[in-house]
């Protein structure tokens, strides 16, 4: 027997044993922690609900090549008629045009980029209504299985993406059309319609206290201004330029006990910040605080939210000699002002659970303090109106990327490590760069970091951040250099950048010591960025996540759940509380679970035979709790001819 990292490690001829090690230890949030969530979206790793139909991809039209008139081999896939179709309130198709009407389209479809990590086998499909549904590339119908209104499909990955086409939709035209189409594993079969969440997703989000909703409500770019306009939970999708429903984010807050951070639209009515108030206060458990920032980064030129602020601005004061600037940073404190007395008013006597935040630009300090104060506004100052936090995004790094950078770091990467070693230099000492900021990125951050400390004391509120990490992403041209996006992709998977984000943390803690949102939870590496502290849902750890989960818990370990198995392709272990299968050795936190089933699955030509260590039983299933150290160990055995 060989101990190493509290796992058993043994193995006998002929049996495959898988050791488990349970390691537990007080578990609790030291440090303020939370993150942003990545964008619903087909392609994304984050994979957060059950029904896999609530992240597909928008509708688009298709016609037949040689069928339908108008379709050729350009325009069949998508004919680009979708403002054509008949959908219902919730985006349901109604009908479609018969052949010899004058849209192209005959058919309409939708897809999913799947991540290479999406898990293979098989699916239901449920649905009401009558009519035709087709699947292709990743899907494939079992018909001798599916049923009206109940399709039974193999989804493959590695085929592609997953492919459903509606031919035909109510034939009788009585108006059953095809509606409420679920997609769920078969194992799942018996969450739909109690769990929205899967557990996967869920288990990500233990470091972090609070849930930042900026791309889940699609806030940059937002269209919304009345109430109606908001997108709903009986929605057919919630991947769409709307986003995700109000009462589906407070789902996940009451779910995960975490705090909500609200991203209320720039072009909202008061209208529509009371109702979304009000329903927060109705449904949120009442432990809950819930931050609230108006819009996202409208001192920012990229977002067009910037823009509208400014030319709404410019309306409310006409002429003078400021800015046009300097009057749209007036009038975001002026609404963030406004929006913050709506919500303290329909929380009234709870009003202490709201913090209204006024996010500003890092590295420009004057935005906040411009804000605050907004001398403009008849009003003023806005900091009188409950403001009491401003918040703001010190990220490292984002020099490196840029255009002026671009010769000096395409020269590191013919270093004999690619450049890794001049990049972490240049972050953590500097020098390296001509363009380069004295004492290199995190100097630069804690620099952004103390000036706004200045601006949060001088008007009394607190400094908290709604975004930071790193920001190691190429700028124009360089963003399609492969070269340097390798360097970026491969810093972020070092275990130095590890360390880098704990010193990063530790220097936020002992200077300020308020909320640390990260940017964000799980997303892919790619030449936009780097930004996930998981690449993957089912990636168990990561040099950032890891940092990220030190930092919340004070250093203080997590109960962790180790399994190993010795021998490949004897059996594996399912922890269904985590969502993770273990083929190979794997690792997984149990956060604050006080216990957790395994289950053994024997390979092909095995069988399972027994349990050793701290469970007894023959069953397939056991119980394993985390009371004390725990050593358990499933044997499988060789079924012989």
């Amino acid at each position: 027997m060989e101990e190493g990292g509290g796992v058993m490690r043994c193995s006998i001829f002929g049996w495959a044993l898988l050791a488990l090690s349970l390691t537990p230890a007080a578990y609790g949030q030291t440090n303020n922690l939370g993150t942003n969530l990545t964008d619903v979206s087909d392609y994304s790793p984050q994979l957060p609900f059950t029904d896999i139909f609530k992240f597909s991809r928008d509708w688009f039209t298709q016609c037949g090549v040689g069928v339908d008139p108008g379709c050729n081999s350009n325009n069949s896939w998508d004919t680009g008629e979708a403002a054509l179709l008949d959908l219902d309130a919730n985006g349901w198709v109604q009908n479609l045009p018969a052949r010899q009407e004058s849209p192209i389209f005959t058919s309409v479809a939708t897809f999913w980029d799947f991540p290479s990590e999406f898990p293979a086998g098989r699916y239901i499909v449920t649905y009401n209504g009558q009519g035709t549904i087709q699947y292709g590339l990743a899907g494939q119908k079992i018909n001798a299985e599916s049923l009206p209104g109940r399709d039974v499909i193999n989804i493959n990955p590695a085929n592609g993406g997953l492919y459903l086409r509606i031919t035909e939709t109510d034939p009788n035209q009585t108006g059953n059309y095809l509606r409420n189409i679920k997609i769920f594993k078969e194992s799942d079969e018996s969450k739909v319609g109690t769990e929205i969440f899967s557990d996967i997703f869920l288990n990500r989000l233990s470091p972090y206290s609070t849930l930042r909703f900026m791309d889940w409500m699609r806030t940059n770019y937002s269209t919304q201004q009345t109430w109606s306009d908001r997108p709903r939970s009986s929605d057919a999708r919630y991947s769409s330029e709307k986003g995700v429903p109000l009462g589906i984010m407070i789902a996940l807050a009451n779910k995960t006990d975490k705090s909500p951070w609200f991203n209320m639209p720039h072009q909202a009515t008061h209208d529509y910040i009371q109702n979304f108030a009000i329903q927060v206060k109705s449904s949120l458990k009442a432990n809950l605080k819930i931050y609230v920032e108006y819009s996202n980064e409208v001192w920012n030129p990229t977002f067009t939210q910037g823009g509208w602020v400014e030319a709404a601005a410019e309306s409310e004061w006409p002429g003078g000699s400021e800015s046009g600037f300097t009057k749209r940073i007036n009038y975001h404190g002026k609404r963030t002002a406004e929006i913050c007395d709506i919500w303290r008013n329909i929380f009234a006597e709870e009003a202490n659970r709201v913090v209204c935040v006024l996010a500003s630009q890092a590295a420009n300090s004057w935005t906040a303090d411009e804000a605050l104060s907004c001398p403009l506004w008849s009003e003023a100052p806005c900091k009188g109106h409950g403001i009491s936090a401003i918040a703001i995004a010190p990220y490292f790094g984002d020099y490196i990327g840029n255009p002026d950078s671009y010769s000096e770091v395409s020269a590191w990467l013919n270093d004999s490590d690619g450049g890794l070693q001049s990049l972490f230099s240049e972050i953590s000492n500097g020098g390296l760069l001509s363009n380069g900021p004295m004492g290199g990125a995190l100097q630069q951050s804690q620099g952004w970091i103390e000036a706004n400390i200045f601006v949060a004391d001088s008007h009394g509120v607190d400094l908290i951040t709604y975004e930071g990490g790193q920001h190691l992403v190429g700028v124009g041209e360089v963003q399609n250099d492969d070269q340097v996006t390798s360097l970026f992709t491969s810093a972020n998977r070092d275990a130095r950048m590890g360390s880098i984000y704990s010193q990063y943390l530790a220097d936020w803690q002992n200077k300020v010591g308020g909320l640390f949102v990260h940017f964000n939870d799980v997303s892919s590496f790619t030449k936009y960025g780097s930004w996930g502290a998981l690449e993957k849902t089912n990636q168990l750890t990561s040099s950032k996540y890891d940092a990220l989960l030190n930092y919340a818990t004070g250093g203080q370990p997590e109960p962790v759940l180790k399994i190993q198995i010795r021998k490949q392709g004897r059996g594996k272990v399912k922890i269904a509380s985590k969502g993770i299968t273990c083929k190979s050795s794997c690792e997984t936190s149990l956060g604050d679970l006080t216990e957790t089933t395994i289950r053994a699955i024997p390979n092909p030509g095995f069988k399972f035979l027994k349990w050793k260590g701290a469970c007894t039983t023959q069953a397939k299933r056991c119980v394993v709790s985390s009371g004390s150290n725990r050593e358990v160990i499933a044997v499988f055995k060789r079924v012989l001819p």
